[in-house]
């Protein structure tokens, strides 16, 4: 959306600073809230309308030099969150301070300034208070003018019990007793920031502490008692925020940088300048127990959000359709710092599988959108808090990245934090600054990637050799995920390729057809390393080249995942022959790399959830070709953790472990599923027996091929766990058990798991069989008034996983009729996009469906070639 349609308060004045005092009540879930805003008039006006949500204003007052006036009338506008206060007189172009009493809702919807419940060591029943305002909810919290170009320094006073703790973005400035026992506690001013980024959490803490090289004092709060639980993300967060004050080449502004644990949260992590708050599971490491994927998701996690505190706080998009500067860059830079602390965990390798694939996923549907994607009215942005924001967004900066070098990257970023710190920019800013400091027009090369929606097929239409060269016709098109045309669009494409392993000079590809000439002799691999966020597509011939890369490993991992990836697409798409992909995954019997098994984990598990709707003797052809396929890797890795393993050791086992659990029909895997299951049942703190790192496959397996004791047993594992962490492996896994499916949905909907987890064991069901999936969907609309209702005022976010966790694995399309008639007589209007590309997911899996049937793969002979 242009300036002129952004839906914004229309004021003759701006707020430049807000004085705010809150006294939360944890018993009557409320708050008390004095606020004094000191605002410019630019224009006289006697009205001030500001955002307000579920606040209940008492009075208000406004004072200019030596005169103070009493509010005339006061009116709200439920829908728009506004309130409008109005004065008798007008108010000349001046200084002046707006005051406003108020009070407001500690609520149970994981919004605003809300409530969790926790139990402490002593197994009493605690509350805490915490703030999640982004993008929309500050709102809940204080009448503000809540748009994040409208910045304003924030001065904040807290009255809480003396026997608990608070505190906000800035360091405490001083504390006192009032006269009715409470602390009064008095944080320094923030700087200039915008609304969503303000902070506060009022409960009980302990915390580890440490400095950085630059001198910024980190704390991480955490539970009583767990402490020692914050290590881990302290050492991250202590290495990320020095990587960044060099990358970016402005030291962290603040004088300290707080981390906080929040029992019950709706996202990952929230990122307010100072003070990041995230939900237990995602800041919390047991170091005996942790996962190498928990240790993956804490890291990164946490780059992220200190990433945010230049990109987004320092630096913030100057209206909600230039999201992407946020979250896309926060997404690439975790990366870029996970990758500098732990270089063996091989960071861009899985980028691939996990970043990429994610955003092109999503991006192959027609109700995709662009990265840059306008909005009006800012509740819109809710929808686009997606794969397209922060993985696409990451994924064209990866490109960027790879295409300018790392130097100029650096100098231009650099340059834009500089030029425009404690400001507001729009996505043209950023590609200024990388034109200055590269001396590339990086909006011509940019432009085709953020201001259209949708990526490029690259598709090799011939090629020829002579003179030790070979010369490539390329060609190029939008790439739909159900193989239909597009409309001509085109990208500016880095052509990034290798011959044999030998990286060539980039070429770029900005018309429908292009020649390449590279070097004769071996594999030829385009787009090398997977760093531009397209599909290609290969000749027979050279694909068959690229297939001996795969069985020799000569083509490394990011490619040897990302060729399977395309091809799985291309079929999916009805542009490749489903057989090419079979012989394809064939080629990958002696596989040992963890991120290429991740890969083929995805696309092994996704052509299971087709074949299942489909012939019978299809379906088991494959199933028997998938057990061939992982049964000597598996063997291989084993069971049992070995001190040579290493972090991706560690998750090569668990990802095969989780193929085993899921393909695997060999009475020796199911006894020592069953073995390993019951150890931990006996000793719920033997790590060994069953380690955390594939503890919810062997959770699956045993409840498929188990009954109503293996699941009680679980549930049982779930109330003795002593962390999200270890509850949310139970959770993953209960709906795997077919006679109790019903009762699981019942269960985790009955309020008996937090607002912020209860969708996983829906998903749980949804995924454990067909039947699982119908029975999720059948619950989901029986109950539907129910669940709406739970959600009535939480984030967007959670009600989308709910639907997805429903629906999105149909295969035909009578099912996508009957969710699209569902929610026509039900509408969600602010998850209507995320409905909308279900419902086109599901068309594309009906379509795939159609034609596997009509493939050669009913052919007997076919499979039996597979295992020659």
């Amino acid at each position: 959306a242009s300036v002129t349609e952004r839906i914004v308060l229309k004021n003759g004045w701006v707020p430049t600073r807000y004085d705010l005092t809150l006294t939360p009540d944890l018993d009557k879930f409320i708050f008390d809230g004095s606020l004094k805003i000191a605002v410019t008039i630019n224009t006289a006006c006697s009205t001030f309308q500001l955002h307000s949500q579920e606040l209940s204003i008492s009075s208000a007052t406004f004072a200019t030099v030596g005169k103070t006036a009493s509010m005339k009338s006061i009116s709200f506008d439920v829908a728009a969150h506004v309130v409008e206060i109005t004065f008798a007189e007008t108010f000349q172009p001046g200084e002046g301070v707006l005051s406003i009493v108020y009070v407001g809702q500690l609520n149970n919807q994981l919004a605003g300034f809300y409530r969790s419940s926790y139990t402490d060591a002593a197994g009493k029943k605690k509350i805490m208070a915490s703030t999640q305002f982004e993008p929309l909810d500050a709102r809940r919290a204080l009448p503000c003018v809540d748009e994040p170009a409208v910045k304003a320094v924030f001065g904040v006073t807290m009255i809480v019990p003396a026997t608990l703790t608070a505190f906000s973005n800035m360091p405490e400035k001083e504390q006192s007793s009032t006269a009715d026992g409470k602390k009064r506690i008095v944080f320094l001013d923030t700087p200039v920031m915008s609304t969503y980024l303000l902070a506060f959490c009022v409960g009980e803490f302990d915390y580890v502490q440490a400095l950085t090289q630059h001198g910024v004092l980190i704390r991480v709060y955490t539970p009583p008692g767990k402490a020692v639980q914050g290590a881990f993300s302290l050492s991250c967060a202590v290495k990320s925020l020095d990587f960044f004050d060099d990358f970016f080449g402005i030291p962290y502004p603040l004088p300290k940088l707080d981390m906080v644990g929040i029992p019950e949260f709706a996202m990952g992590a929230m990122e307010n300048w100072g003070l990041v708050t995230y939900r237990e599971v995602d800041m919390l490491i047991d170091p005996a127990k942790a996962s190498p994927q928990q240790r993956e998701r804490v890291c990164t996690v946490v780059a992220h959000e200190l990433a945010h505190q230049w990109f987004g706080n320092l630096v913030t998009m100057a209206w909600w359709s230039d999201l992407w500067l946020n979250e896309g860059f926060a997404t690439f830079m975790q990366n870029l710092a996970t990758d500098n602390i732990f270089p063996d965990w091989r960071m861009w390798d899985q980028f691939g599988v996990d970043i990429l694939a994610g955003a092109l996923n999503l991006d192959s549907l027609r109700s995709s959108h662009p990265i840059q994607v306008p909005i009006a009215h800012a509740e819109e942005v809710e929808e686009v808090f997606d794969a397209i924001s922060y993985l696409k967004g990451a994924s064209v900066n990866r490109m960027l990245y790879s295409v300018l070098g790392e130097a100029a990257f650096k100098a231009a970023l650099q340059l834009y934090m500089a030029r425009h710190k404690y400001s507001n920019t729009e996505t043209t800013d950023l590609w200024a600054a990388l034109g200055e400091a590269s001396k590339h027009d990086v909006h011509a090369l940019m432009a085709s990637w953020t201001e259209q929606m949708g990526y490029p097929l690259v598709k090799i239409t011939g090629a020829t050799t002579a003179d030790g060269s070979t010369t490539l016709q390329l060609h190029q098109q939008w790439f739909l995920a159900d193989g239909s045309a597009g409309d001509g669009r085109l990208w500016t494409i880095p052509l990034i390729t290798s011959v044999n392993g030998k990286a060539q000079p980039i070429h770029f590809m900005k018309d429908a057809s292009h020649t390449l000439t590279v070097p004769a002799g071996g594999w030829i691999k385009l787009n090398a390393g997977q760093t531009v966020p397209c599909r290609v597509q290969y000749t027979p011939e050279l694909l068959s080249l690229l297939a001996t890369g795969v069985s020799d490993k000569t083509l490394p991992p990011a490619d040897r995942a990302g060729l399977l990836l395309d091809t799985y697409a291309l079929t999916k798409a009805g542009l490749q022959d489903p057989a090419e992909l079979l012989s394809l995954l064939a080629a990958f019997k002696d596989e040992d790399n963890a991120t290429v098994w991740s890969a083929l984990s995805t696309v092994l598990q996704a052509l299971d959830k087709i074949l299942v709707g489909g012939s019978p003797a299809i379906h088991t052809s494959f199933l028997n070709f998938t057990a061939r396929l992982i049964a000597l890797p598996a063997a291989k890795v084993g069971w049992t953790p070995k001190s040579t393993d290493g972090h991706r050791g560690k998750m090569l086992r668990a990802t095969l472990i989780g193929l085993v659990g899921r393909f695997s029909t060999r009475e020796e895997d199911i006894a020592e599923a069953r073995k390993r299951f019951s150890a931990l049942v006996a000793n719920p703190s033997d790590i060994l027996a069953c380690p955390s790192d594939y503890r919810t496959s062997v959770f699956q397996a045993v409840l498929r091929w188990g009954g109503p004791t293996e699941y009680a047993q679980l549930k049982g594992l779930f109330e003795a766990a002593q962390s999200d962490a270890e509850r949310k492996q139970v959770l993953l896994a209960l709906g795997f058990s077919d006679v109790s499916h019903v009762q699981t949905l019942d269960w985790t909907t009955s309020g008996a798991v937090k607002l912020q987890d209860f969708f996983y064991p829906m998903m749980s069901v949804s995924s454990s069989s067909k039947a699982g999936l119908e029975t999720t969907w059948q619950y989901f609309q029986t109950h539907f008034q129910r669940l709406h209702t739970m959600l009535a005022t939480a984030s967007p976010s959670l009600m989308d996983a709910v639907i997805g966790s429903s629906c999105a694995g149909f295969t035909s399309t009578q099912r996508a009729d009957e969710v699209v008639a569902f929610f026509e007589a039900h509408p969600l209007p602010t998850n209507q996009r995320r409905i909308t590309q279900i419902v086109e997911g599901i068309r594309v899996n009906a379509a795939f469906t159609s034609r596997i049937e009509q493939s050669g793969l009913g052919k007997e002979s076919f499979w039996q070639s597979l295992s020659a």
